[in-house]
């Protein structure tokens, strides 16, 4: 009786490949941990900036929403499938023993580039430089209830100068009632070492 393909696969990859296969990402997620942990011992507040987009109905508000994790997940399934093709006609021209070498090559290389994005945003957050602070227009309020992630807030949606591109920003901590559409408020804020900007609203522009 011949061993089932389950088998058949597991006794051609051995030990030494389940190896391969598994340290990497098991690396890279205890790599996530510690910078995890580096990052709420030097947590000093700030939240970070992101664009806001302004929308006049409810479906504008949900395709808002919804558009990152569309986009994420039909680049993520075009990746799949044109792998899935290309490796299979590979497979079919070259056989997995030649194909092996570079299939573990760019397993690793894979890991290797997750986790040195993962060192570099540390590195571009622990960099942060200050920034002269601004007095922003509040536009619009979003209360945010706490969870298991967070304390909650609001988050603020501001601009900058006036006519200038929208931006949000998570007041943590503080109830709606302490912004007003219209009115002042004062924003401290950093910018990384290489990207991005965190920040820390006061309602009334410190006032």
């Amino acid at each position: 009786m011949s061993p089932g393909p389950a088998a058949a696969a597991t006794t051609g990859l051995g030990w030494r490949g389940l190896t391969w296969l598994l340290a990497p990402p098991l690396a890279v997620l205890l790599l996530r941990a510690l910078l995890q942990a580096l990052a709420e011992a030097d947590a000093d507040g700030l939240q970070a900036l992101h664009p806001a987009t302004l929308v006049s109905d409810p479906a504008q508000a949900l395709w808002a929403a919804a558009r990152p994790a569309v986009f994420t997940g039909l680049g993520l399934l075009g990746a799949v499938l044109g792998l899935r093709l290309a490796g299979r006609a590979a497979l079919r021209r070259h056989g997995w023993a030649r194909l092996r070498p570079w299939a573990l090559a760019l397993w690793l290389l894979l890991w290797l580039g997750v986790g040195a994005g993962l060192v570099a945003s540390q590195l571009n957050r622990a960099g942060r430089r200050p920034l002269p602070a601004q007095e922003v227009r509040v536009l619009l309020l979003r209360d945010v209830p706490a969870s298991a992630r967070g304390p909650g807030g609001t988050e603020v949606y501001f601009e900058l100068a006036p006519a200038g591109a929208p931006q949000r920003l998570l007041a943590e901590g503080q109830p709606p009632t302490a912004f007003a559409p219209g009115r002042p408020a004062r924003l401290d804020w950093q910018a990384g070492r290489w990207w991005g900007r965190w920040g820390r609203l006061t309602p009334g522009g410190g006032g």
